[in-house]
């Protein structure tokens, strides 16, 4: 997991302008606390697939679930490089990296906990390697992607994007 601090860079566009007020910690927040995240998977195909997901931030990655049969587990399971979504009021962020099927007991501990306070209506519990919900009897994958770019793009004052690669 990331345990430094990106340097943040400008992006190549001739007419953006970095978002010099924006922080790495300040990133980190805002993925930790938004409420609506969109996974985007590849296709057999090659045409994207974009879906919203629940998620949680934990030690650096963005944790996510999705059923063992869907669409998104199929695509993961082929080819594990995505992307996660976070749009904001004054800041989207795109998050690039690989997904990794979370299997660890005590790591699905720790991420299972952090579901009820950030989404309450949902409370996951572990068992053998997965999530299960009590009013649900389809377990779902765990999954973490931890970024290895990361772009903001501001939508005050005209064009302006920031990255940060790991």
């Amino acid at each position: 997991m990331t345990t430094y601090t990106p340097i943040p860079e400008q992006l190549s566009s001739p007419g953006g302008t970095p978002l010099t007020d924006l922080s790495w910690a300040d990133v980190r927040t805002r993925v930790a606390e938004a409420g609506d995240y969109l996974l985007a998977t590849t296709d057999p195909d090659g045409r994207p697939h974009v879906v919203p997901v629940l998620g949680v931030w934990l030690e650096g990655t963005v944790c996510f679930v999705t059923f063992r049969q869907s669409r998104k587990t199929r695509n993961l399971t082929r080819n594990d490089g995505c992307a996660i979504t976070v749009p904001g009021h004054e800041v989207d962020l795109v998050l690039e990296g690989t997904a990794h099927p979370v299997r660890d007991v005590d790591r699905l501990g720790q991420i299972a906990e952090l579901f009820p306070p950030k989404y309450p209506w949902w409370h996951p519990f572990v068992r053998d390697g997965e999530f299960y919900d009590p009013a649900d009897t389809d377990p779902r994958h765990v999954y973490a992607i931890e970024p290895a770019r990361v772009f903001a793009f501001g939508k005050e004052n005209g064009f302006s994007a920031t990255r940060w690669r790991f």
